[in-house]
C-alpha cells in the first residue's frame, strides 16, 4: 500500500478532497483518524517508523464507522464508490498538523497539504453550526479562536491559519516529492486539472468514477455545511458575506500579503467578482 494523508487546517476543503481521492476505485479512504477514540494518541510529533507502520496496518483494517465515515458529521449519507484492488491507502486530518515533518522524516508517506483563503476559511468556519457556537462575537474569535482552540493540536482562527501555511510552504520546499501544496480556490475554479496533479503526485491514474463524481459534486448543491457538494461555490462567497472588518485586517497585512504571492487569490478574486 503507498500511504497518502490529506491535511489542512479546519474548513479548508479537506472532505471534499478526501471524497475526491476516495472516489478512486485504488483508494481506501480513512476519516481524521487521530480525533477518533479507536486511534485518540496513535501518533505524534515523535513517533517512531515503526509505530508510524503499526499505525497504517490498523488503519488498513478498521471497521470504526467514524473514521471508515459511513456518515458525514450531519449525519447525512457519503458518496459510495465502487473498489478494484487497492494500492491506496488515504486518509484525511484538519487537527494535529504538528505530526507532518515527523511523518515525512520517518515513513515514505505522501501528503497533500490543501490551503484556502484565510477569509474563505473563517467565513466557513462561521457557518459550520457544530464548530461555531452562534453565541460567539465572530469580531472577538476570527483571529485566535480562542474558545475553539483547546490544544496546541487545533487550527482555528487567522493567526493558527498562518501557522499551518507557512509550515505547508516550508515543507512543499523541503520535501517536494513528497508533499504536493494545492489551494482550494484553483481547485473549485478547475476541478479536473487540479485532481489529476494531485492524482499524478500520489500515483494514481484519473478513472471514469472519478471524473464522474467530480462533475455531480460540482453540479449538485446541499444545505449541509458537511456535505460536498458545491454547485456554484467559488471560495469566494466570503466577499460579501463575511464582516468587512475582517477582511480588511487580513488583506492589509503584511504576513498575509507575503504568503498570497504563493496563491495568486488576487487574480482569482478578480474573475470571481
Amino acid at each position: 500500500m503507498q500511504n497518502v494523508a490529506i491535511f489542512g487546517v479546519p474548513r479548508s476543503g479537506t472532505s471534499w478532497l478526501g471524497q475526491i481521492f476516495n472516489s478512486s476505485p485504488k483508494v481506501v479512504y480513512r476519516y481524521q483518524p487521530i480525533f477518533a477514540y479507536s486511534f485518540d494518541g496513535s501518533l505524534t510529533a515523535e513517533s517512531s517508523s515503526k509505530e508510524i507502520a503499526r499505525f497504517h496496518e490498523e488503519l488498513l483494517h478498521t471497521d470504526d464507522d467514524f473514521v471508515c465515515q459511513k456518515q458525514n458529521i450531519s449525519g447525512n449519507q457519503t458518496p459510495t464508490f465502487s473498489k478494484e484492488e487497492c494500492t491506496h491507502l488515504v486518509w484525511k486530518e484538519v487537527r494535529y498538523l504538528d505530526i507532518i515533518h515527523n511523518l515525512l522524516e520517518q515513513s515514505e508517506i505522501k501528503i497533500v497539504g490543501i490551503v484556502r483563503h484565510p477569509c474563505g476559511t473563517i467565513h466557513s468556519w462561521q457557518k459550520a453550526p457544530r464548530e461555531f457556537n452562534n453565541q460567539w462575537d465572530i469580531l472577538e474569535e476570527w483571529r485566535h479562536a480562542d474558545k475553539k482552540n483547546t490544544s496546541e493540536h487545533d487550527f482555528y482562527g487567522y493567526e493558527r491559519w498562518l501557522d499551518a501555511t507557512r509550515m505547508f510552504l516550508h515543507l512543499q520546499e523541503n520535501f517536494p516529492n513528497r508533499f504536493h501544496l494545492l489551494c482550494y480556490e484553483k481547485l473549485a475554479d478547475d476541478p479536473e486539472k487540479y485532481t489529476k496533479e494531485a492524482f499524478d503526485f500520489a500515483g494514481l491514474a484519473m478513472e471514469e468514477q472519478t471524473e464522474t463524481f467530480l462533475k455531480e459534486s460540482t453540479a449538485s448543491t446541499s444545505d449541509d455545511p458537511y456535505d460536498v457538494y458545491r454547485k456554484n461555490k467559488t471560495g469566494f462567497e466570503w466577499i460579501s458575506q463575511l464582516n468587512p472588518v475582517i477582511i480588511n485586517e487580513i488583506k492589509t497585512d503584511d504576513r498575509f500579503l507575503e504568503i498570497e504571492k504563493h496563491f495568486g487569490w488576487n487574480t482569482l478574486e478578480q474573475k470571481k467578482r
